[in-house]
């Protein structure tokens, strides 16, 4: 049994990638996102918008010490999850995390269609968009590191995860 956390910034292909992991392990996944929403039944944007960042960074923390490490289960978590409330280091002592790594231009790409979706981009131009993304990305990356496994791009497949987490049972498959 054990936790593994996918960590990285918003945009980085973190719950695709444990969908796609949690399916091949036969483990559960869940994303933070998704479950804060549910047990919320608003939109992170709501949330943000009616309660405050600061309710979601402590619902955020509170998700997190709830999860039992007698459980099989992949977290995809927010961009910011690990950032605050010390979360990296709980995250480190309850599992295994993974920092899915990428650049701020292809970050850009892949959150410039759906940034209305999100509430720290909804506004932005494509101008400021970049510039959040690289500032903010610069203020998190030190913690991002902390993760106990960094992930480049090219790394960032199933198969090199369960390859770098050891997993024999696995020695063949194909990513679906």
């Amino acid at each position: 049994m054990s936790l593994i956390f996918l960590i990285g910034y918003m945009g980085c292909g973190k719950t695709t990638l444990a969908k796609k992991l949690a399916k091949k392990l036969n483990y559960e996944w869940i994303d933070t996102d998704s479950f804060i929403e549910e047990k919320e039944g608003r939109s992170i944007s709501e949330i943000f918008d009616i309660k405050g960042e600061a309710y979601f960074r402590k619902f955020e923390l509170q998700c997190i010490e709830n999860l039992s490490k007698d459980k099989s289960l992949i977290v995809s978590t927010g961009g910011g999850l690990p950032c605050y409330n010390n979360l990296i280091e709980i995250l480190n002592q309850k599992g295994i995390t993974i920092y899915l790594e990428r650049n701020p231009k292809e970050l850009f790409q892949r959150l410039q269609k759906g940034k209305y979706k999100r509430p720290l981009l909804a506004n932005k131009s494509d101008d400021e968009l970049l510039l959040f993304i690289e500032e903010n990305l610069e203020k998190r990356v030190h913690i991002y590191r902390k993760s106990k496994i960094i992930l480049d791009r090219d790394h960032q497949t199933v198969e090199s995860i369960i390859q770098i987490l050891g997993y024999s049972d696995f020695p063949s498959f194909r990513e679906d």
